[in-house]
């Protein structure tokens, strides 16, 4: 009986216990969702943020929400700037600012702040040291850095969950969303009102013009009317018509002109003769600085002649969109193409037409236009496209071009069961030269250093700047590590070479770190973080080209 009770007593504290332990585990379940949560839907800001020209509301609901999370004393947002250096943008309390700035500085000077970059992972700092505990974390989106954040903890940062600094990092990567997400709606803003203006402009000519036509339209047929009604006032009405028609005339030429005072040239193709006149403006931007303008305007009107000026490549498109619109199968059409010079030069043209006049079947009769010569808008679509893959000191593709053509790369040489390579090269102690010459000197260094590397790869590999003073080339084939070796030591050989910089001769010299596909790694990831490695290795090992030993355990 003693026994019984002694057991009964045992299970009562051991289902206590476990009571307890769901309780504890309940609530820490609901305090894991409420940060999930907060920190999944910091990417979906109210809409009216959308209308921000400024990020301060976005940076304070980062640091807020971060501090949520983790017992942030102080907390600190960098953002990047367009010379790429990072610049505080807010730092909550205000009176911390000063020893954040601190903080960083010494961060960027061994090196830390880099790593944090590249990790994309919260970095924990002053464990042990005079220094507070603080974080760092990488603002990153898949196109670019945004910022790093940076935060000083309280001791009790030991009592959270563990999963506390994984819920962090998915608070910064949708805050880098959000930054991102407020840039491009700044920019669409911008590009709306230019457009909104433009069509604003356009829908009011279109609007007068229709008015006056209808107006003359109206006229004709009641002048018409009276005509048929009294044979004795023919004459008079024959006359009548023909200062209507006159008046015709005049309102349209006023209408071209009207148009081509706003940059656009303008045609008029007749169905019944299958000509095209072309207004002066209209022969010009499509001629350029032709020699024998006249012979040009005379040329173009027929559309034989007008399609040799046109590009190759953009005759058959161009063709097939007035096709449509002749034939009566849509009412107007654009399209922009190329037109070579007789220099050789080519320049891009937007062309738009609208039927005008049509017969009682509903073909088109007369088909009325616009010429506008986009070059210039077209060169600064290519130039935004090239800034926003290739560095903007040495003009080699970046970060965002160098993960796409290394995944294109395994990707190939996956398929065809060959290797490739990747080199991280790293330049010792550049810091001492931007210390002692300054940054422009070292701008100066970084971009002939790429050129001496570009001078040493093959003409189908890819060098890249990640930033600072490090580089990767990407090696598309390779027999094995003997060529790959055999490549890194070109560049070595070229940086024996001095740097001519203002009266001074500088010797620099590099660390490589070399990853082979796929003995090192089958991913991107991977391939980068063991070639990082290896450059790391080099460089406390006195080495300067270091492989590490195959260590890829994945499945293909």
């Amino acid at each position: 009986m003693s026994f019984s009770k002694g057991r009964m007593g045992s299970l009562e504290r051991r289902l206590r216990m476990l009571e307890e332990t769901n309780d504890f585990l309940w609530k820490e379940k609901s305090t894991a969702e409420d940060i999930l949560e907060s920190a999944i839907t910091l990417g979906s800001f109210d809409t009216s943020l959308n209308r921000l020209d400024d990020p301060g509301p976005i940076l304070e609901e980062i640091v807020a929400r971060a501090r949520t999370i983790l017992p942030f004393k102080a907390a600190a947002v960098y953002l990047v700037s367009e010379d790429s250096s990072f610049a505080q943008a807010i730092c909550v309390p205000p009176d911390h600012a000063a020893e954040i700035e601190e903080i960083v500085s010494r961060r960027i000077e061994d090196r830390t702040f880099a790593w944090a970059l590249k990790r994309r992972k919260p970095i924990l700092s002053g464990l042990s040291g005079p220094e507070p505990l603080h974080l760092l974390h990488t603002l990153s989106t898949i196109s670019r850095t945004r910022g790093m954040f940076v935060g000083i903890l309280g001791e009790e940062w030991q009592q959270l969950p563990e999963y506390s600094l994984a819920l962090l990092s998915v608070l910064l990567s949708a805050s880098a969303g959000a930054l991102e997400s407020f840039e491009l709606y700044r920019n669409l803003r911008s590009l709306n009102r230019d457009l909104a203006d433009r069509m604003s402009q356009l829908e009011e000519s279109r609007r007068e013009l229709e008015e006056y036509r209808k107006f003359l339209e109206q006229q004709v047929e009641r002048r018409t009317m009276e005509l048929s009604r009294a044979n004795e006032e023919m004459k008079m009405e024959i006359a009548e018509r023909m200062r209507t028609e006159e008046d015709l005339r005049s309102s349209e030429e006023m209408l071209r002109l009207a148009v081509e005072g706003m940059g656009d040239g303008v045609w008029i193709w007749n169905g019944t003769t299958g000509k095209t006149d072309l207004s002066p403006l209209s022969a010009e931007i499509l001629c350029g600085d032709d020699e024998d303008p006249a012979s040009c305007i005379l040329e173009s009107t027929s559309g034989e002649a007008w399609g040799r000026i046109i590009h190759e490549d953009d005759r058959e498109r161009l063709s097939r969109k007035k096709a449509r619109c002749l034939s009566g199968e849509v009412p107007a059409y654009s399209a922009e193409y190329r037109v070579v010079g007789k220099d050789g030069k080519e320049r891009w043209i937007l062309e738009r037409g609208r039927v005008v006049r049509k017969d009682r079947e509903g073909r088109p009769l007369a088909i009325a236009g616009t010429h506008s010569d986009i070059t210039g808008r077209k060169k600064l679509e290519d130039h935004i496209r090239f800034q926003a893959t290739h560095d903007f000191l040495t003009g080699l593709p970046n970060r965002f071009l160098f993960e796409d053509r290394l995944t294109q790369v395994l990707a190939r040489a996956k398929r065809q069961k060959g290797k490739a390579a990747l080199f991280f090269v790293d330049m010792d102690d550049f810091k001492k030269v931007n210390d002692r010459y300054g940054h422009l000197a070292g701008d100066t260094l970084l971009k002939e250093a790429g050129s001496r590397i570009v001078a040493c790869v093959r003409e189908m590999d890819t060098v890249c700047r990640l930033g600072g003073d490090e580089f990767t080339v990407i090696l598309p084939a390779v027999a094995g590590p003997g060529e790959a070796e055999s490549i890194a030591g070109r560049i070595m050989d070229a940086f024996r070479e001095p740097f001519l910089l203002g009266g001074d001769t500088i010797f620099l010299s590099l660390s490589v770190g070399i990853g082979i596909y796929p003995d090192h790694g089958n991913t991107v990831e991977q391939l980068l973080a063991n070639a990082d490695e290896a450059m790391y290795r080099a460089k406390g090992q006195g080495k300067r080209i270091c492989f590490l030993s195959p260590r890829n355990t994945s499945s293909s």
